[in-house]
């Protein structure tokens, strides 16, 4: 399994985004990715299905430290006793001691950066989060976070995709031992898979952009 080295964090390279996903097929899903050897699993509170993906990382039966877990906390708690809140609410539905990774979903227009990288390192010290960073921050706000955070800043999860350069972001990650995490890395389907590119690809692997 290859892992991308991010400031002590070993990240698993591909990881199970389950944003839409909720109940039943959520678990499935999550139980199969897992199976099947899937072993980053993203999450957040936002997403509504903090507890079901913790029953299928439990009906996958793979021995937790196997696994890297990641969830965020939501831009309307950000304040410290709400980050809190939120962290502890979250590893109450996944049945989890610790995440591996915890992140800030969206950055705040209200709380104060200094007061949620604060909180974000205090939940890190009380051992609920084994790493911390943040989602969707641009470079100017990130170089900031990693200034204010007293612990290293492990990833920074952007949407990243043929139609959305990130390469600034990224660089602005690689130059503080960050990893850029990148969601919808396959745009959200539709016209990214009629590119010529994407079917000429296709066409000389025999195989079908439609899944």
């Amino acid at each position: 399994m290859h892992t991308v080295e991010a400031n002590g964090a070993g990240i698993p390279a591909l990881g199970l985004g389950t944003w839409t996903l909720k109940g039943a097929s959520c678990v499935d899903l999550v139980s199969r990715a897992v199976e099947v050897g899937y072993r980053h699993i993203d999450t957040a509170a936002m997403y509504d299905n903090e507890a079901d993906v913790g029953e299928g990382i439990r009906t996958a039966g793979v021995p937790r430290d196997d696994l890297f877990v990641t969830t965020k906390v939501w831009w309307s708690d950000l304040a410290a006793g709400d980050l809190r809140r939120s962290a502890e609410a979250s590893l109450r539905k996944l049945g989890i001691d610790a995440v591996d990774l915890l992140l800030i979903h969206w950055p705040s227009p209200s709380v104060p950066l200094a007061e949620t990288i604060a909180a974000l390192n205090g939940v890190r010290e009380a051992g609920m989060a084994r790493n911390i960073g943040v989602s969707n921050f641009p470079t100017t706000l990130l170089s900031q976070a990693i200034a204010l955070s007293a612990a290293p800043l492990v990833a920074n999860q952007v949407e990243h995709h043929p139609y959305l350069d990130q390469r600034k972001v990224h660089a602005a990650c690689r130059e503080a031992g960050m990893a850029m995490v990148s969601y919808c890395p396959l745009h959200r389907g539709g016209a990214l898979f009629s590119e010529a590119a994407i079917l000429q690809a296709a066409a000389r692997h025999n195989s079908s952009t439609s899944g």
